[in-house]
């Protein structure tokens, strides 16, 4: 399985990103709060993942930061969600995830990509039991 990340697997629609906080579960890993839920995939969809990246405007007023951050976490993301994804590859969930990075300071990437881990093998032990 190839690491990429395509256009179907980012959530984009306000109804899923409003679901996130009205329903969606918690569960922290400094310097990110992860909200997830799981639900049926829709007709015609075989994404197993679908995710979200937020850094808070109010923790880091520049675009430039802001983006940089959302890169970071995206790349530790891609290269690092094949278990996940082979963990719920059945087809009868499909996972939402949204990351917010909730550190006032910008940590290096190595320790971004480290926390991104633990926060799928924790993902992967929740929803791992659900599709067996």
């Amino acid at each position: 399985m190839k690491k990429s990340l395509k256009k179907e697997e980012r959530v984009n629609k306000k109804e899923d990103i409003a679901f996130f906080f009205k329903s969606g579960k918690h569960l922290t890993e400094f310097p990110f709060r992860v909200i997830h839920y799981s639900k049926p995939p829709l007709a015609g969809e075989n994404i197993s993942i679908k995710f979200a990246v937020s850094v808070p405007k109010k923790l880091f007023k520049k675009a430039v930061d802001r983006n940089l951050l959302k890169r970071q976490i995206r790349e530790a993301y891609r290269l690092n969600n094949l278990e996940l994804k082979q963990a719920l590859d059945s087809g009868q969930e499909q996972l939402y995830v949204l990351f917010i990075y909730t550190s006032p300071k910008s940590l290096k990437y190595k320790l971004i990509e480290d926390k991104i881990i633990l926060i799928l093998q924790s993902l992967q032990g929740i929803y791992a039991k659900h599709t067996e």
